[in-house]
Parts: C-alpha cells; structure tokens; sequence
C-alpha cells in the first residue's frame, strides 16, 4: 500500500518534527533528463523533429512521460512546439542568443562578484574546469556544453542568493545548447577555457571586481562570437 500523508499536521510541532517524503524521480523526470542530455551533448542537433512514438519505442517507456518530459523541455527553452510541425529540438538564432546572452550579462557577474566575497570554496567549479579539460584533451568535446553549464554554475551558487541562482538557473540548459551549437560552428572552446580559469583564478583569491570584470567579458565575447558566426550563415 503507499505511503501517504496524515490529514493534518500540528502547526505547534517542532520544525524539525515536519513530515516530508522524499520522492524518487518520476519517469518522466528520467526521460527529460535523458533527452536534455542528447540536445546538450549534440546527439539531438537543431532542428530534430521529436517524435512521441519514437522516443517512447526508443527510451522503452509509453507515451505519455514523453509527452510530459517534452512539455518540461520546452519550459526550459530546449524544444520548440509548433501546432503544425509538432516537437523538434530548438533551432539557435542570432535574436534568441542576444536576448539569453544580455539576460546573462546583467546579472552573472553580479553573482559572481558576491561568491568571491564569500569564505566559501570553489572546489566544484574547479572540478568542473579540470573535467572540461579532459575533454578537450581527449577530443571528446559532445560533452563540453553540460561541463560549461556545470563550472558557471558551481561559480555563481558560491553568492548565497538563491533569487540570483534561481534566475540564472533557469537559463543554464538553453545556454549550454546554445554554446555547443556555437562550438560546432566555430571552436573556440580553448579560448573559453582560458578565459574560466582567470575568471575561477580570480574568485579564489577574492578579487571580487576582477571576477566580475572578466565574467562580463567573457559573456559578451561568448555573445560576439556566436551571433557573428549565425550572422554569416544568414547573410549566405
């Protein structure tokens, strides 16, 4: 039988004493997240139509946590709904990316300026800098776009503000799509790579206007690359 809640709690119980069931992933959870890897990862490039039927044939589940995953995809800005065309894989252009870029610039380096006044460790952002690394070591750069989600990531959660967090969060999977995507056109992993380990170099010492500074940059030249590059391809 499952588990369930009793029909009240007592207001006047301990905080400790709240009741809370901690619940494992859905199934659709699990799809999503399947299929978030496979955009962010290039396995499903822009543009690909997605089907309900087939992925469903394919991650062996039914229907609907496809459905649902689906809906949840598009919220995050991964897929595109369209009533005549159905589901496809986001298409990358020039005016999204200058919107999700200049969202970004006004507020990352804000977050990261604070995570550099605090005592906290960047053990995590390092880690995630050393994995990038390796992969472009080893040439297996697929994986590069989630490892970039992950190190600008661990880099702003050290501000402590989850308002900013939560923000920016919610633009963390269409910009690792959308570095990828730039990636493949034009490779400037390396000089990205770079630009992370002054930026990182910069919050562990606590220079808190150098770490702001040069996540600005970074942005905006991540920015200037990317819409030249879309640029070109429209102008063709």
């Amino acid at each position: 039988m499952p588990r369930s809640l009793p029909p009240t709690v007592d207001p006047a119980a301990p905080t400790g004493a709240t009741l809370a069931l901690e619940q494992p992933a859905s199934r659709a959870d699990r799809v999503r997240d399947a299929l978030r890897r496979a955009i962010l990862d290039g396995t499903l490039a822009p543009g690909r139509p997605l089907v309900e039927r087939e992925l469903a044939e394919l991650l062996g589940v039914s229907k609907t946590p496809v459905r649902e995953a689906l809906k949840q995809l598009h919220s995050s800005g991964l897929v595109e709904i369209n009533a005549y065309q159905g589901v496809s894989v986001r298409r990358i252009d020039a005016d999204t990316v200058r919107q999700l870029y200049t969202a970004r610039a006004a507020v990352e380096p804000a977050a990261v300026r604070l995570a550099s006044h605090q005592a906290g460790s960047f053990v995590a952002a390092r880690a995630a800098l050393v994995d990038a690394a390796v992969l472009v070591s080893s040439g297996e750069t697929a994986g590069l776009g989630i490892a970039n989600r992950r190190f600008h990531r661990e880099l702003y959660l050290a501000c402590g503000n989850p308002f900013l967090c939560g923000f920016l969060d919610q633009l963390q999977d269409l910009t690792a799509f959308v570095a990828t995507a730039g990636w493949r056109l034009r490779a400037t992993f390396v000089r990205e790579a770079a630009e992370h380990e002054a930026m990182l170099d910069a919050a562990e010492r606590g220079d808190a206007a150098l770490a702001e500074r040069l996540t600005r940059e970074h942005i905006e030249n991540a920015l200037t690359t990317i819409t030249a590059v879309l640029d070109e391809q429209d102008a063709r």
